[in-house]
């Protein structure tokens, strides 16, 4: 099983793109020529999250779009990314190489809370942009005035994870509850949020929850636990392989909980169509959230974002997933490095562009065009939380579909 997603996932890995050639630095701006901007990332394109490896290339099909329209400024972005193989030591390494060597003008996307989290500290004491990492860490939103140069994309983890606590509370009384849970900052966000979610007359609802090392090879043992606690619904806050797994384990393990509830990072319909072909038969009825137009669903196909969305992928990443999730993740978290790049104006500088990502205004007519009708982007002094709106998702026969209306987790 495991093979399975890692070959799967390898497949859909790409090396580091290189959108534009760069010219020389100057020595004024890093990074930033007359003709271009260098932009540099790392992400887990081989080991327990390679299932990401979409997420770049995604961003690489936009930027590149945006440069055959004219770039940005009259500049052209340059992206390269490499693999970090979601390995923090190895996000250090990159990290210093970008900056150091390459001399990028910022750091944009790069993925996972723990790899993150390494290069933090290093980013802000030499004033170089983390813009938009791929993680919902809430310390990456919440701690702004402590890290100045980092800043976070999507919806929290510890407000998602309230959401997931207050559904069950208004809509499975009595349930007992089981979570499997990454032993990290990320799945200890989702935990500490899930639990004020519920509060505390529901906390003792959980009957059982399971940490999980990411460098074990599976979650058997935390699933046999959860099912022998007597647990009738299941809460996954881990990444794509061990969630992919943990359906698959508790299958043939004979356990087929009431509800099963998975973190919307690894609750995609690849991940869950992986885990039917591998043999589960618990993914119907997950019920997740999302935030952005869901290219699996040809509900959104004549949304004008699905469209443009499509287009670009066609052209720019033919050989890409288009109907992956992850992809449209990429294009969108481009468009919105895109736009602040564009607001900082032509007299690129770092703190000109953190200056424009902590005053982001996206709705209405400027709303991100692949994000669901509704949904802003919005930072101001004193809130950085870019994205805090989603909508509950449920999955059915290769699908997710939405249910009801959004929900605001900050209530900004």
């Amino acid at each position: 099983m495991r093979k399975t997603f890692l070959l799967i996932a390898t497949a859909l890995a790409v090396s580091a793109v290189v959108v534009v050639t760069a010219g020389a630095t100057s020595s004024a701006t890093p990074g930033v020529t007359a003709k271009s901007i260098l932009l540099e990332g790392t992400f887990p394109l081989s080991g327990p999250a390679s299932g990401y490896a979409p997420i770049p290339a995604g961003m690489g099909a936009y930027f590149a779009y945006v440069n055959a329209h004219g770039g940005v400024n009259g500049r052209k972005i340059n992206w390269h990314y490499e693999d970090d193989g979601y390995n923090p030591a190895n996000t250090v390494q990159l990290t210093h190489k970008f900056v150091e060597q390459d001399h990028a003008f910022a750091l944009v996307g790069g993925l996972g809370t723990e790899p993150q989290s390494a290069v933090r500290q290093y980013l802000n004491d030499n004033k170089v942009p983390q813009l938009f990492v791929s993680t919902g860490a809430t310390t990456f939103d919440r701690d702004f005035a402590t890290y100045p140069w980092t800043l976070g994309w999507q919806p929290d983890y510890e407000a998602e994870g309230a959401i997931y606590g207050k559904y069950i509370v208004k809509n499975i009384p009595g349930a007992k509850i089981g979570v499997l849970y990454q032993n990290d900052d990320y799945g200890n966000d989702y935990l500490r949020g899930f639990k004020a979610g519920l509060g505390q007359a529901h906390a003792p609802d959980i009957v059982d929850a399971e940490p999980f090392e990411v460098t074990a090879p599976n979650p058997a043992a935390q699933l046999v636990k959860l099912k022998a606690s007597g647990a009738t619904t299941l809460v996954i806050f881990v990444t794509p392989t061990p969630t992919i797994q943990a359906y698959v384990i508790a299958t043939k393990i004979g356990w087929h909980p009431d509800h099963v509830i998975t973190n919307s990072v690894s609750a995609t319909a690849t991940f869950l169509g992986i885990a039917v072909k591998s043999g589960s038969d618990i993914t119907n009825g997950t019920l997740s959230v999302g935030y952005l137009l869901d290219p699996s669903n040809p509900i959104y196909n004549s949304a004008p974002g699905m469209k443009l969305y499509r287009k670009i992928m066609a052209k720019y990443d033919p050989k890409g997933n288009a109907n992956d999730p992850l992809n449209i993740y990429g294009v969108a978290k481009a468009w919105t490095t895109v736009q602040v790049l564009k607001a900082a104006g032509k007299n690129l500088t770092r703190a000109g562009l953190m200056k424009a990502a902590r005053s982001m205004k996206y709705k209405g007519l400027a709303a991100n065009p692949f994000a669901l009708p509704g949904v802003v982007i919005h930072t101001y002094p004193g809130f950085q939380y870019p994205i805090t709106q989603v909508k509950l998702a449920r999955f059915n026969n290769g699908v997710f579909s939405p249910v009801g209306a959004l929900i605001n987790g900050r209530g900004a």
